[in-house]
């Protein structure tokens, strides 16, 4: 290889900031919150200091810089053994390699080369694997019981919000119970304009979508499925709408952010639903 193809720029992807660990951290949660499957983890270690190249899908790279230390105590060597076991639970295959100070000096300033790519895909990994050591007891117990994904911040999907509270997810964390008790008045307009039925709450539901003959049903469906999409509505509204239209609520984001999409899985079936429903199994097409 020649001195020129040497220093050409590998021309991957970078993120987080050197030496700051919750950037660091944040870049790889971001990467895992937003459906990028990494399939394999190279861990470059420099005597304490430690940074990643991933692999995204088949080939793409993704380098996150060397906000990650280990053997002394601070936020460096919390957010290490966070990631690794994080990156684990999610399916990845882990290898720790030792690389000269300056390799991580150009990752950090998003100048790695062709030739650093190609000596680590030459390299061998550290055996025996020592990367298990980084890893905390209580990282791994929380891997274990699920309590490692507490740390992620609660995202809505949009992809799946309905288009008619799609205003409200916007500007969801502005006010959450304001957005919330606004999707509640606005499904329950909804259905009595569709049904003509002059109440509200979980008696406006009950009548819409239950009973032996409802002015709202879903094709195809028998009448123990019909019923219990219909106890939906009335439940939700005696257990969340009720209690938030009558005291003031001390909750957490992620408890609002679970009642939000209830409420929007309530739009999304009663868009399904129709005035012209039959009962039964679905009809097979002649």
């Amino acid at each position: 290889m020649s001195r020129d193809q040497a220093s050409q720029l590998a021309g991957i992807e970078y993120s987080g900031l050197g030496g700051i660990s919750q950037e660091c951290k944040d870049a790889v949660m971001r990467l895992l919150q937003y459906g990028d499957r990494i399939t394999r983890v190279r861990i470059l270690s420099c005597s304490n200091t430690h940074c990643f190249l991933l692999t995204v899908k088949v080939d793409d790279l993704i380098a996150i810089k060397s906000g990650f230390a280990s053997g002394y105590g601070g936020e460096g060597p919390h957010a290490f053994p966070y990631v690794l076991q994080l990156l684990e639970n999610h399916g990845a295959e882990i290898d720790e390699y030792d690389v000269d100070e300056d390799v991580i000096e150009r990752l950090d300033d998003s100048a790695l080369t062709r030739a650093d790519i190609d000596k680590l895909d030459a390299a061998q990994p550290i055996r025996p694997s020592r990367w298990y050591d980084y890893v905390s007891e209580k990282d791994e117990e929380d891997g274990r019981t699920g309590k490692i994904w507490r740390e992620f911040r609660p995202i809505i999907p949009f992809a799946v919000v309905d288009s008619r509270v799609f205003d409200l997810a916007i500007s969801f964390w502005k006010d959450p119970d304001d957005r919330l008790m606004t999707g509640y008045r606005r499904l329950e307009g909804i259905v009595r304009k569709r049904t003509g039925i002059d109440e509200h709450g979980a008696r406006l539901f009950a009548q819409a979508f239950l009973g032996d003959t409802p002015k709202l049903g879903w094709n195809g469906l028998d009448g123990s499925e019909r019923d219990g999409r219909g106890a939906l509505f009335t439940a939700a509204y005696r257990a969340y709408r009720n209690r938030r239209a009558h005291r003031e609520l001390q909750e957490y984001a992620d408890e609002q952010l679970t009642e939000f999409l209830l409420l929007n899985h309530l739009y999304l079936l009663e868009k399904e639903s129709s005035e012209d429903w039959r009962g039964g199994p679905p009809q097979q097409e002649g």
